[in-house]
């Protein structure tokens, strides 16, 4: 009998990783640990329920979708302010629409032309939507915001009436 050859997949008793067709598996035990790091790993890892928080315990992140909706001039804050970090943490579609905005703000002001954004519009009726359910209720527009964020189909509704 030959010896085992030493790679990275093997234990200190020669056998191989279990993905390995050429093991002996008459011998394995299946409660084996095949990787001697594992039990340390466990040891340090903590309970999911450390790691990842409930959605209600968790801070509103998108400040600057949240200044923009409660703003009393939306086109002037769009103006006046740059777009911040949490914006891009946004699915790409509302991401597009806050961009397309405030660029045709910019520009319209830039040229001194009258505003005739599609995007303000869109971004008028999402903001108009959000009114209406939350009724300038700061809690509820964040609620709403949070659960428009993620309905792309509820979201797509909106900007199609």
């Amino acid at each position: 009998m030959q010896p085992s050859i030493s790679n990275h997949f093997s234990t200190d008793r020669g056998r191989r990783s279990s993905c390995c067709s050429h093991c002996d598996h008459s011998s394995s035990n299946p409660a084996t640990i095949v990787n001697e790091f594992e039990p340390q790993a466990l040891s340090l890892t903590p309970p999911l329920e450390n790691v990842y928080f409930k959605e209600q315990n968790q801070p509103f992140s998108c400040i600057y979708l949240l200044n923009l909706f409660l703003a009393p001039d939306m086109t002037r804050y769009l103006a006046e302010t740059s777009i911040s970090d949490d914006v891009y943490a946004l699915p790409v579609h509302l991401q597009t629409l806050i961009c397309e905005a405030r660029m045709e703000v910019l520009v319209s002001k830039q040229k001194n032309h009258p505003l005739e954004g599609n995007a303000i519009k869109r971004l008028e009726k999402v903001r108009e939507y959000i009114k209406s359910i939350a009724l300038n209720d700061t809690a509820a527009i964040i609620s709403t915001l949070s659960e428009l964020i993620r309905d792309d189909d509820e979201m797509s509704i909106i900007l199609e009436q």
